[in-house]
């Protein structure tokens, strides 16, 4: 069984809701929404700081979310969670990410490429930046970056349907490397290949990032294969860092 979260406190997240209970008929059972594979769970408070131990109920979650942008960049999104260096002021704790998902999360994003036909919205992963904390695998997916992409209907039917029908595919799972915050060349080079993508550090992070973060990356990748890399984009620290692991580990790395 899989988890959907939507928060009340979240406009994008109840717009999210309420498109996919009007299309997708939820029953209730015990007490919970369900449909199909799906439960839901509905919440009043903020999702990025809601943490919960789900382990041995479902085998990931997925969280519906409003995306927020300085740069006004409309986006519909897909993004595992956590915080990499000191920083959490976005929910869950300093240098702790969760477990990723990348067959469901790549499934995920994979359909919303395939299916969004349009040029108002960019496609794309986030970098992994913030909470909850999750004792299961988990990612979000988001909407941004004002009202009126929340409301959008295109991009309403992106995102939810695309989590109500991910294209999984059985690739190899990477942890990505280096670039901004959308990781764009990890996202192109995801588009192209045969690939499934988990946890994404982006270069923001990579001045105050340790050694024993890459492999908690790892680790938190299921069945991870090794890195895809943006070179320019990766600071040289976290170059040799990531080539040191690589050596070591027998992992493959991906440059791009």
């Amino acid at each position: 069984m899989h988890l959907i979260i939507a928060s009340r406190s979240d406009p994008a997240s109840v717009k999210m809701l309420d498109y996919l209970t009007e299309k997708y008929e939820f029953s209730e059972r015990d007490g919970i929404l369900n449909h199909g594979d799906f439960d839901l769970m509905v919440i009043e408070d903020r999702h990025i700081f809601h943490d919960m131990t789900l382990s041995g109920k479902y085998d990931y979650v997925v969280v519906l979310s409003r995306h927020s942008s300085a740069a006004d960049v409309k986006s519909v999104t897909a993004h595992p969670t956590g915080n990499f260096g000191p920083s959490a002021d976005l929910g869950g704790k300093p240098r702790t990410i969760n477990i990723s998902c990348p067959k469901i999360m790549s499934g995920t994003l994979r359909k919303m490429m395939e299916s969004y036909s349009g040029n108002k919205f960019e496609v794309t992963f986030e970098a992994t930046h913030h909470g909850p904390i999750f004792d299961i695998p988990n990612y979000y997916v988001e909407i941004g970056t004002t009202e009126n992409e929340w409301n959008d209907p295109e991009a309403l039917s992106t995102t939810v349907d695309a989590v109500m029908n991910p294209d999984i595919r059985d690739y190899d799972n990477f942890v990505g490397v280096g670039g901004g915050h959308y990781a764009p060349k990890i996202k192109d080079y995801f588009r192209e290949n045969s690939v499934n993508i988990g946890h994404i550090i982006s270069k923001h992070d990579h001045d105050a990032l340790e050694a024993w973060e890459i492999d908690m990356a790892v680790k938190r990748t299921p069945g991870c294969r090794g890195f895809v890399m943006d070179r320019k984009g990766t600071r040289g620290n976290v170059r040799e860092m990531v080539k040191k692991y690589v050596d070591e580990h027998s992992l493959e790395l991906i440059t791009i």
